[in-house]
């Protein structure tokens, strides 16, 4: 499968500003462009660790570009909320402007897929429901799996999260951070965007009532199409493994989802 690795799309030799791109063996031009945000609570994980996931959707259609971003770590140099949030932004960005990159021209940049993973997930649905896309026409979709949307929430159910929470993000933060409450004030430049919201019941980390309450909040704000499945995929992270996820998220983006 042809494979692009660490394409910079910020020209400072940040390894975290890097994603690689994975198209199918038999591309033809004007493919949808899937492009994945992996999880780790916004303090670990790397686009490296997706090479199964990528090829796995990769070799059902779409090109997938699967980003690194930066993360918040007990350093002094650290990074907190909102950096991680305009880092993937201009992944984002960088991939529907920019004419330039390996396997370009096969990409139908107005067919973009935002599929986020966990923090990924949060990532994905925060910034085409805070408006901070210069290119959110362009996006046609968003999934997110084991996703977290509701951090006030999320701390409820889970209060020793508090320790990467606030490696990530300010107290004051918390609910201007949190998609579910900024969904509650309908982004009209985002109403065209479909919505596919997944949580795996053998998840023992992310509980499925997270994920149903933020599907019901885009529903209530009045956004049309929104899905959400809940079914028994593996675990938090064996789940982006699972063909029966590849399949969801690639008939998602064929439009086969009701």
């Amino acid at each position: 499968m042809p494979t692009y690795k660490d394409i910079p799309y910020i020209a400072d030799d940040n390894p975290r500003h890097t994603l690689d791109i994975y198209v199918p063996d038999t591309a033809t031009a004007s493919l949808p462009l899937v492009i994945f945000i992996h999880g780790g609570s916004w303090r670990t994980g790397d686009k490296s660790e997706c090479q199964v996931l990528a090829q796995g959707l990769a070799s059902q259609g779409p090109a997938i570009a699967v980003i690194n971003y930066g993360l918040s770590q007990h350093t002094p140099d650290s990074i907190r909320h909102p950096a991680h949030l305009q880092d993937a932004i201009k992944a984002v960005q960088f991939l529907v402007h920019n004419r330039d990159y390996p396997a370009r021209h096969l990409v139908d940049t107005n067919n973009v897929y935002l599929v986020g993973h966990s923090a990924g997930a949060h990532l994905a649905s925060l910034m085409v429901l805070s408006n901070e896309l210069d290119c959110i026409a362009s996006v046609r979709g968003v999934l997110g799996v084991g996703g977290i949307y509701d951090i006030p929430g999320l701390l409820e159910l889970y209060p020793d999260y508090s320790d990467f929470i606030d490696m990530a993000f300010d107290p004051t933060q918390y609910r201007e951070a949190s998609p579910q409450h900024v969904a509650k004030c309908k982004c009209t430049d985002a109403e065209h965007i479909r919505f596919l919201i997944i949580n795996s019941a053998g998840d023992s980390l992310i509980a499925s009532t997270l994920s149903a309450s933020f599907a019901s909040q885009l529903i209530s704000s009045g956004y049309t199409n929104v899905e959400l499945v809940v079914r028994d995929l593996g675990s938090h992270f064996g789940m982006l493994d699972n063909k029966e996820f590849w399949l969801l998220a690639t008939n998602f983006v064929r439009g086969l989802l009701n």
